[in-house]
């Protein structure tokens, strides 16, 4: 496996994005799980990733081989994140209660739970910043929690679904309500307050042409771009949404081939994978699963049409079927895709790779 710890570069990235290959796949989970979230941790050296057959599976992003399997039976798990230290994660509970986890990788024990969500957690983020980090949940509430208390360190009130997702300095972060057609965003200082930002993200051409009554398509994903400029809403739907973040208009949809390939049945409808599609680090590009593998879109907008539709530059099969969880490495020339298994993408070995020196 590559091991370059270099973040790609915006000038080089463009030259060696469209050699990426899936180079190993992996499947560590039992047969016909499907894995529900993919995680880097800061370094881009460990993968973890969320199971529905109640695992936590460790991979080894530099040698390429799985490390590690932990059963959270008793709980269930659910959107495993890495906390800044390497050998932690969070995750939420899927049964019993709606507890959040604070799990050590190391010796598979708890060091800390942080209660108070009363339905199913359906986002966590950890600040990129420090040891705060959001929750969102199906009980309409998003919470803010701190890694060194069990106590909730503030609420807000917003009619679930919400996705959540913190700006790249930790100051800011998004809350992009499907229920209200809004995308707000706080200050993480002031929390309590009003959002500083209240975006509306009504899509007419879309009500138009593909939804009766008019309904805007279910929102699973917001992410921001490593710039902070631009902001993604992920869809379950043929579209996904590029936002310029300071003016909160819509810059262009993401035109891709089918619907996102999994879901949840029961209880679970509204807690899918965590999300088919992300910005690559250099936030010129986007990678997204789509029909039988994956779609890349070019946001240099070169080819958007008088609609603003940007249509896929280069799609790639799946060797391993559907690509229902996408995430770029923060720092190696690596994205993983999942669905019932890892497969870890790098480009082809003869191209020339950016240099550990960044521009």
């Amino acid at each position: 496996m590559y091991s370059s710890t270099a973040q790609p570069s915006a000038k080089r990235l463009a030259d060696v994005i469209q050699s990426y290959r899936p180079a190993k796949s992996l499947r560590n989970s039992s047969p016909n799980s499907v894995i529900t979230s993919l995680d880097f941790d800061d370094t881009g050296e460990w993968l973890l990733a969320a199971c529905d057959d109640e695992s936590i599976q460790l991979y080894d992003c530099k040698l390429g081989k799985h490390s590690k399997e932990l059963f959270s039976k008793k709980y269930g798990v659910h959107l495993a994140k890495f906390t800044h230290n390497h050998t932690n994660c969070i995750y939420a509970s899927t049964k019993q209660d709606d507890t959040i986890r604070y799990l050590s990788l190391h010796d598979n024990s708890f060091i800390r739970y942080f209660r108070g969500h009363k339905q199913p957690v359906n986002n966590l983020e950890i600040s990129p910043l420090n040891d705060l980090f959001l929750s969102s949940s199906l009980d309409n509430t998003v919470r803010f929690w701190d890694l060194r208390s069990s106590n909730c360190a503030g609420c807000l009130n917003i009619d679930a679904p919400a996705q959540i997702a913190h700006d790249p300095t930790g100051v800011s972060f998004a809350v992009a309500s499907h229920h209200h057609s809004h995308l707000f965003l706080y200050d993480i200082r002031m929390f309590d307050k009003e959002p500083f930002a209240m975006f509306p993200i009504l899509d007419d051409e879309y009500l138009k042409q593909f939804s009766y009554p008019p309904m805007m398509p279910e929102w699973t994903k917001v992410e921001f771009s490593n710039d902070g400029r631009l902001i993604m809403i992920g869809t379950n739907a043929k579209v996904h949404y590029i936002i310029d973040s300071f003016k909160g208009e819509i810059k262009c949809r993401l035109q891709r081939k089918g619907p996102t390939p999994v879901g949840r049945d029961g209880k679970w409808d509204m807690l899918k994978a965590s999300g088919d599609v992300c910005f690559s680090p250099d936030a010129g590009f986007v990678v997204g699963g789509q029909d039988k593998g994956l779609a890349m879109w070019d946001l240099s907008m070169r080819k958007l049409d008088k609609d603003r539709n940007l249509m896929p530059f280069m799609e790639l099969e799946s060797p391993k079927g559907p690509a229902s969880v996408v995430a770029f490495n923060p720092r190696n020339h690596i994205f993983a895709t999942a669905h019932k298994e890892v497969s870890f993408w790098l480009p082809d070995q003869h191209v020339s790779l950016p240099s550990p020196s960044r521009d």
